[in-house]
């Protein structure tokens, strides 16, 4: 199982009940000091970062499913963009050519309006 988003609210809440339930778990991390409560609570950290999409296909080996709870800050206009939509077309991309069997995308844009 690999989770995008892990180190975000939701995202480690998903990676947390994930390794509860005994499924392995890899995440997408872009910095491994952040992101190092994971690797205590048992998950795989590998670098990606969706605003480099070449970084992707590395991480989806060996995973039959993803589950997306990445965004990018709402405060950030460039991000916005660059994470929330290139990155999220590129790791779909990135899924279908690795034959990935099952994604789950969550998203809270615009969850206020």
């Amino acid at each position: 199982l690999l989770i995008v988003g892990g180190t975000g609210t939701l995202g480690r809440q998903i990676v947390l009940q994930a390794l509860t339930k005994g499924y392995p778990v890899r995440c997408i991390v872009r910095n491994f000091r952040k992101a190092n409560f994971l690797k205590e609570w048992g998950a795989e950290l590998i670098y990606g970062d969706l605003s480099q999409p070449e970084t992707i296909p590395p991480c989806l080996q060996g995973i039959s499913a993803i589950i997306d709870a990445s965004t990018s800050r709402p405060s950030d206009e460039d991000d916005l963009k660059t994470v929330d939509w290139d990155g999220k077309l590129a790791l779909i991309e990135a899924a279908k050519a690795a034959n990935i069997q099952r994604f789950v995308f969550c998203s809270s844009q615009n969850v206020e309006q």
